[in-house]
């Protein structure tokens, strides 16, 4: 059990809060941890992560579309595969269409592979470069303070 202090008006944390202020707790009680990993781990953590960004990225909407229909297929084909299999429904027949979309199960999942395959190596491909040379983190974001005006108006201005 961890107990989080709050200070403040603040009720609750959500969870990113609470994880990031319990890593935070754990890298103050033990520094060793910041930095333990090796390089090859980080390059496999990169390409794991990279590849998965990338492929969300490379999957246009018809094949979004595609892979959605036919996972839609297979949960149908093995819904019907397990009432084939359930021992409380083995005295109904299944039907000759159930039995047509039985047999197309091994084919369905050989597609759904392949096109999984498929994306994960030209995610793979378009990644090798980030994963020995990750780009930097991103600095500060905000503007400048200059920047920082609020918009006064015409008679505002006159006034003061």
């Amino acid at each position: 059990r961890v107990y989080l202090p709050l200070y403040g008006f603040a009720d609750s944390l959500n969870l990113s809060v609470a994880t990031a202020l319990c890593v935070h707790q754990l890298f103050i009680l033990d520094p060793t941890l910041i930095g333990a990993m090796t390089n090859e781990e980080r390059v496999s953590l990169r390409r794991k992560w990279y590849t998965k960004l990338a492929s969300q990225r490379l999957v246009t909407k018809k094949q979004k579309s595609e892979r959605s229909h036919l996972v839609r297929q297979i949960r149908v084909c093995e819904e019907v595969q397990h009432r084939q299999v359930d021992p409380t429904k083995k005295d109904i027949p299944l039907k000759p269409e159930q039995l047509a979309k039985l047999e197309k199960l091994p084919l369905l999942r050989k597609q759904l592979e392949e096109m999984d395959a498929a994306l994960e190596q030209k995610s793979a491909k378009v990644i090798e470069e980030l994963v020995h040379n990750p780009p930097q983190p991103l600095g500060d974001m905000r503007r400048a303070d200059e920047h920082r005006t609020s918009y006064v108006g015409k008679k505002t201005k006159k006034k003061h």
